[in-house]
């Protein structure tokens, strides 16, 4: 914190009268791939995120900097473009239109936005930006904090229609609602959502991103889609039903397509696996969570097939380790993250052994994130 308000003085001079706030990012740790089809997530708010310095002024601009991009834009609050412009800011000004539009005027302010949060790594970089500016915004220029699930909802929206990235809810969900040592239960299409304990003890959420770029996750995604929703075609004709994971094990007899079949088994194990999941972390047992993203993992290389054979190394090499509870990919797929249980104290020995032996077999260098499950969006007292 003491750097930021340092780097804020250089660029805006005394930090007088400065709030500050900091919104996380997410990781998913089980229930993938299945949210656009009714199903189950659980994410966690995570450690790293988005910290914001504001001060507010009496002039007609934003003047922003981001410290990720080593660039600072101006937005004139008198002339703002009602599109976007195709740059960082764009999120911030998605925001401002929105807030404006139901009543919450934005000033005048000075803004640093420092990230420690990898771009294009699945932790959610841009709903974290999304929610911290909806929050921050509501708080100084509305003068109370916003409702959560709504902001959640806004947030989507502005990426949906202004962004134009057709999301789910459960990123902006997961930064806004998420509680420390928590996990957030959360059916992506009602939104009815259950907060479950997620105490790791001596054990942290060790995230991996493998650097690999994702070139097939979109195609695939929507591939995988279609794939799913024939099989709820399927099924449906016996047994009528809205959602794919509506359907039973049973059902997958009625099923003849070898690949419809794969990905409809997948689709009714993990939501199986979510919830049993609910049970176990009330229960406290960690070990039985690791067995599960485990088979989460099985099941995302083998019925959905979006895994690689990056994804799949870390993950067993994790799985090897004594030290590990469970690893699973997180996220669209075909590279990005890997998220696992891990001991904190042998963390960085982990970590430096997987580093080597990654960087042997594909020539490319990981990045490695030792996170707690953490509180979402807030004020920094």
């Amino acid at each position: 914190m003491d750097n930021v308000r340092i780097r804020f003085t250089e660029l805006f001079g005394k930090s007088d009268n400065v709030q500050h706030f900091f919104c996380p990012g997410r990781v998913n740790l089980i229930g993938e791939h299945i949210d656009y089809l009714g199903g189950l997530v659980m994410p966690s708010a995570i450690s790293l995120g988005i910290t914001a310095v504001i001060r507010p002024n009496k002039t007609n601009a934003i003047t922003v900097h981001s410290t990720d991009f080593n660039e600072t834009i101006e937005l004139d609050l008198s002339s703002l473009p009602n599109s976007k412009q195709n740059n960082w800011c764009d999120f911030v000004l998605g925001v401002v239109l929105h807030l404006n539009q139901i009543g919450i005027e934005v000033g005048g302010c000075e803004l640093l936005l420092d990230s420690n949060l990898p771009k294009g790594s699945g932790l959610s970089s841009s709903a974290a930006l999304e929610v911290l500016c909806y929050f921050m915004f509501s708080c100084v220029f509305g003068g109370k904090e916003p409702n959560r699930v709504q902001m959640a909802l806004d947030c989507q929206r502005i990426e949906n229609e202004f962004i134009g990235v057709s999301c789910g809810i459960m990123d902006q969900f997961a930064v806004a609602n998420g509680q420390a040592d928590k996990a957030i239960v959360l059916n992506c299409d009602t939104l009815q959502h259950e907060i479950v304990p997620l105490d790791l003890k001596e054990y942290s959420l060790l995230i991996i991103n493998t650097n690999k770029p994702r070139a097939l996750a979109e195609s695939a995604y929507n591939q995988r889609r279609k794939e799913c929703d024939e099989a709820l075609k399927i099924i449906s004709v016996e047994r009528p039903i809205e959602n794919l994971v509506e359907a039973t094990l049973d059902d997958l007899e009625l099923i003849s397509n070898p690949i419809f079949k794969k990905r409809a088994r997948h689709a009714l194990t993990e939501q199986l696996r979510v919830q049993k999941s609910v049970g176990v972390l009330n229960s406290g047992s960690l070990v039985e969570f690791g067995n599960l993203m485990n088979e989460s993992h099985q099941s995302l290389r083998d019925d959905f097939e979006v895994s690689c054979a990056e994804l799949d190394f870390v993950v067993n090499e994790l799985q090897s380790s004594d030290s590990c509870l469970g690893a699973r990919m997180t996220g669209a797929g075909f590279g990005g993250c890997c998220v696992a249980l891990v001991e904190t104290k042998r963390v960085h020995k982990l970590s430096q052994s997987l580093n080597e032996t990654y960087k042997t077999r594909f020539n490319r260098v990981p990045e490695f994130y030792d996170c707690k499950p953490s509180n979402g969006v807030h004020i920094i007292s």
